[in-house]
């Protein structure tokens, strides 16, 4: 008898938005990220290796995830540098749900890394010795806010951890996954993402935290019940996030907020791109120039954009 999988409804498959919710005899206040269209865009526009598109889609879904517990206007944003195979990632998030992300690395250096094991995290030793940095900024007449912590653990999700643990002091439970999903059920092959991150709400009466406190013992209960958790279902286009989240808390109550969409959307134009150019000196201009084309190509989206020598945009045939 073929098995079911109970997280399963028959509603068509999720698209990108942010799940947000308590459980309140637990102090917990949870965030679930799932991605589908938005990853898969982001993801396509590349020829990535998958060890590569596996460790961007886990930081998107991980920044959607992040982002949503902040209050702020503007651009959140997650970048990973390292001196190892991959040596830079950037994912970013705008308060009106707009999200985009890009990866450097290098291909030679790729070469015999294994590839992801299916539902595996991401191997994020290919970044070698680095750290990760969370960045909000609100625009120029505010100070940017700027968090950093090396990268530890072997996975994104980990030192994202670390993160909200010097940041927040708050103890929580961070998991991410990202992979590329089979055709099933009417879905076409994809690239899909998720991350859950759940932290102890701050207590309200000013008191330190006890290591034997009836708070611990909560949160420890927290961590078991969230140990169930399979982290392929973080990404199954067809795990609805009610059924996904209830099962982990049977016998507590659950309140779900409205999910926040997102979406992907690049902020580049054809206009940047030139102001790009008009900022080179006349002589850099005809240096960069190939058969009297200068090139702008947006390494969020792949978006080509041709000058020529004199600054002047150059009709696509």
């Amino acid at each position: 008898m073929a098995s079911v999988n109970p997280l399963r409804g028959g509603a068509p498959p999720q698209g990108d938005a942010v799940q947000t919710f308590r459980v309140d005899a637990l102090d917990g206040l949870g965030r679930l990220a799932r991605l589908g269209p938005l990853v898969d865009t982001v993801l396509a526009q590349h020829a990535y290796p998958d060890a590569v598109s596996v460790l961007l889609g886990e930081a998107l879904a991980l920044t959607a995830a992040l982002a949503g517990s902040l209050k702020f206007e503007g651009t959140f944003t997650t970048q990973v540098h390292g001196d190892g195979p991959v040596r830079l990632l950037v994912a970013d998030y705008r308060t009106d749900g707009a999200m985009r992300g890009y990866a450097r690395f290098d291909a030679g250096e790729l070469e015999g890394a294994p590839p992801p094991a299916p539902a595996a995290p991401g191997d994020a030793r290919l970044f070698g010795r680095g750290r990760m940095a969370f960045t909000v900024d609100q625009g120029p007449d505010t100070d940017r806010y700027q968090g950093l912590v090396p990268l530890e653990g072997g996975t994104l999700a980990a030192s994202a951890h670390g993160y909200l643990a010097r940041s927040e002091q708050l103890r929580s439970v961070v998991a991410a996954t990202a992979a590329r999903w089979p055709a099933e059920a009417g879905c076409e092959p994809s690239w899909r993402a998720g991350s859950l991150i759940v932290q102890q709400m701050p207590r309200g009466d000013g008191r330190a935290e006890s290591a034997d406190d009836e708070r611990a013992g909560r949160w420890r209960e927290m961590e078991r019940l969230l140990a169930r958790l399979k982290r392929a279902d973080l990404a199954d286009p067809l795990a609805l996030p009610p059924l996904l989240i209830g099962p982990l808390f049977r016998g507590h109550d659950v309140r779900l907020h409205p999910p926040s969409a997102v979406r992907f959307r690049c902020r580049c134009s054809r206009s940047r791109a030139a102001a790009v150019v008009a900022s080179l000196r006349p002589e850099e201009r005809v240096e960069l120039a190939v058969d009297g084309r200068i090139e702008v190509t947006c390494e969020y989206c792949n978006a080509r954009y041709a000058f020529g020598a004199d600054g002047a945009p150059v009709a696509e045939s």
